[in-house]
Parts: structure tokens; sequence; C-alpha cells
């Protein structure tokens, strides 16, 4: 089916986002609404927004969705246990009777999103619909921060994250929490945000992170 335009984060879609998605003419998508494979909703201005749920169902019809496994280490001198993950991930797959269809991996810091290129192909992949689930040996290979983002991203294109292990390094550093942000500013949004809004940005952040710690102070010592 190839790699599509998708627009994420709308519970329903626009006309011209499902055209593209489903490269149909528009008589079709108004034989679809008619067959009620795809419902409607009236908006005020007599347009009608269209339901992604079904648009996706439409969409997926017919696709072998993939399973993918994704592991991560920070630096080249690990490149053993980047190998050793890979292997455990391939054994989980084996053990629970998942095909594997693609083995992505990257040597990366987890705040340096812009060197994961391997993660960014695997993500066109998931935006495309095409994959069930993506496997990881730990939360934190996939991000430390921003691990519940990317869960509901995913979710969005009915794709599952599964985690083999639950161990990892929960304790996150405020700074390092703040750095992960910012590099998914530059990766998302360097189109759209200029060097002083990013800065903008990463003051709020720090200013933010600052006022919880002292929060924090503070009720310690009321203890």
């Amino acid at each position: 089916m190839g790699y599509a335009t998708i627009f994420m984060g709308d519970t329903n879609m626009k006309a011209k986002e499902v055209l593209e998605l489903l490269k149909i003419s528009r008589p079709t998508l108004t034989k679809y609404v008619k067959e009620g494979k795809i419902r409607v909703t009236v908006m005020p201005n007599g347009f009608y927004d269209y339901n992604e749920e079904d648009v996706y169902k439409i969409f997926m019809k017919g696709v072998e969705r993939k399973t993918y496994i994704y592991a991560r280490v920070s630096t080249p001198k690990q490149k053993k246990d980047l190998e050793n993950q890979i292997e455990l991930l391939k054994q989980f797959c084996f053990n629970n009777g998942y095909k594997i269809h693609g083995v992505f991996s990257d040597i990366a810091s987890g705040i340096s999103f812009e060197k994961r290129n391997e993660f960014f192909k695997m993500l066109d992949d998931v935006l495309a619909g095409k994959v069930e689930r993506v496997i990881i040996a730990y939360k934190d290979r996939l991000s430390r921060a921003g691990f519940e983002l990317f869960k509901h991203l995913f979710r969005k294109f009915n794709t599952e994250i599964v985690v083999v292990s639950e161990v990892g390094n929960e304790k996150l550093d405020s700074q390092e929490i703040i750095e992960e942000i910012i590099s998914l500013l530059h990766c998302y949004s360097i189109k759209f945000y200029s060097k002083r809004k990013i800065q903008k940005i990463r003051k709020l952040l720090e200013s933010e992170v600052f006022e919880d710690n002292s929060q924090e102070s503070r009720t310690d010592t009321d203890k």
C-alpha cells in the first residue's frame, strides 16, 4: 500500500485526509458513508468530519501488520550489550510466537533523537499504520522521559508497545528530562520553532522543574 500522509491526534478526520490516506475518489468516499462503512459528524459549517476508527479499519483491511523489535545502547563500547539485547528480544518473540518483520537498533544516548536513525525508520512505519507491535527490552530503550507520550502516540495507530522487562533506570535527572524534551522538539518541530522559541521553552521547563523541586524540599522540611 506504500506510505501515506497521516494526520494524527484527532478523533475525526477531514475529507482531504481520508482521500489521501485511502487513495480513493470523493464519489467512493460518499459511497462508503452511504453504506455505513464510515460514520460522519456534521459540523456547524455543514461539512463532514469522518470517524478516524472507521477510516483505519478500511485502511488496514487485507494488510499484514508487522512485529518489530527495537534495541538501543548509548555508546559504541556497549556494542556487545546491543547484540545481547537483540538476542533477548528475538528469544522473547520466539517464546511468544511472534514473527519478526524488522529489527531496528541505534547506538545513541536517550536524549540524542537526531542520531537515532533506525528509530525514525521504524516510526515511519508505525505512523503509516503498518505495525501491530513494537517490542523493547526496557522502557528507557525507547525513551526515558517520553515513554508514556510514545505509548499514547503508538496507540493512536493501533500499535502496542511490549516491554520485556520492567527493570530499568526509573530515577530520572531533571536536566536529562529537559534535554530529551528539547531533543524531541528539534526533531519534530525544527521547521516551526526558531532557536529563540526553543530556548524560551527550555527556560520555561527549567523554571517549572526548579519550582517543583523547591516545593518538594519545603514538603520534606514540614514533615
